[in-house]
């Protein structure tokens, strides 16, 4: 899994995703539910209002087809998405328990993607 290689938009979400994942847990939540997301449009609004619907379909499906997220579409949008275990452990290896370089990781690509 080393060898995957993410566009920074896809990155970015994969980033917050887990970042609420990890949030998700440790406030309790079952390792399942915390793992649902919903669809795009839930996805701006609790957690990248800046960011067009269009731009996180399009993240999402980057992620699906890399086997980081599931997602259900309906007319081209993700009407429905939650972290797959390989997107977890990909975060996991990635990070670890160092979760001030992973807010540091999502600072920086707002930074990119959002000027």
């Amino acid at each position: 899994m080393s060898d995957i290689r993410l566009t920074q938009d896809a990155e970015y979400l994969l980033c917050e995703l887990y970042e609420a994942y990890r949030t998700r847990r440790k406030d309790g939540m079952t390792s399942d539910k915390a793992k649902l997301f919903g669809g795009s449009t839930a996805i701006q609004s609790e957690f990248i209002q800046q960011w067009p619907t269009n731009d996180i379909d399009e993240a999402a499906r980057e992620l699906s087809r890399s086997g980081m997220l599931k997602c259900h579409y309906g007319d081209n949008t993700v009407l429905n998405c939650w972290l797959l275990s390989d997107g977890i452990t990909y975060m996991e290896h990635r990070f670890g328990d160092k979760l001030d370089q992973l807010v540091q990781r999502i600072a920086a690509l707002r930074t990119t993607i959002f000027g």
